[in-house]
This record gives C-alpha cells, sequence and structure tokens, in this order.
C-alpha cells in the first residue's frame, strides 16, 4: 500500500470552503478512481490558520497516477483549493506502509 501525504494551510475564515471542496468535489472523485483505499483528514489550529494533513491511501502507483497524472509527485490543487488556501505543498510525499497496528 502506499500512502499520499500533502499538508496546506487556510486562514482560519476560509477554512470551510476548503472543507467543503474536499468532501464535496475532491472525495467523490478519489472514491471513483479503482486502487483508492481511504482518505483520512487532519487538522490543526496554527495561530490565525488552519493548518490541514491530507493522507490518502493507494493500492498502486498506478492508482495515484489516475488522480494525479503522469507526474504522481505534484499536487492536485484545483482552482477553488487554491482560493481556499493561503499555503500549500506543491509536492506530495509518498511512502510505502510496511507496518500498521490497528487495535
Amino acid at each position: 500500500m502506499i500512502v499520499r501525504i500533502w499538508t496546506a494551510e487556510a486562514l482560519s475564515e476560509n477554512a470551510d470552503d476548503y472543507r467543503h471542496h474536499f468532501y464535496e468535489v475532491l472525495l467523490p472523485r478519489l472514491r471513483a478512481i479503482d486502487g483508492f483505499v481511504d482518505t483520512s483528514v487532519l487538522e490543526r489550529v496554527v495561530d490565525s490558520r488552519i493548518e490541514f494533513v491530507i493522507i490518502t491511501r493507494w493500492e498502486t502507483l498506478d492508482a495515484i497516477r489516475a488522480f494525479a497524472g503522469h507526474d504522481a509527485e505534484r499536487a492536485v490543487v484545483e482552482p477553488d483549493a487554491q482560493a481556499a488556501l493561503e499555503r500549500y505543498d506543491e509536492m506530495v510525499k509518498h511512502y510505502v506502509l510496511v507496518a500498521e497496528e490497528r487495535r
């Protein structure tokens, strides 16, 4: 399994705009991709901003390319998301999941 991690920040007053984009636009798109496993959305308050960490899990790199295109390391940040965000990573990080413990 491949874990894809991306971070961004929004001003507190714009955070709901990004949440809406993620849940109403991006998540349905992810769910439609064969090989998409799941996602986690982490948030924390940093001064007057909300930091987002988006973690997606994928079966294969080909599944990620179906979402991100040929350059799988480049972040997919659509114009609506860009408008809501103050800062975002242009590149993502991929990790191979080697161990996991759930209770």
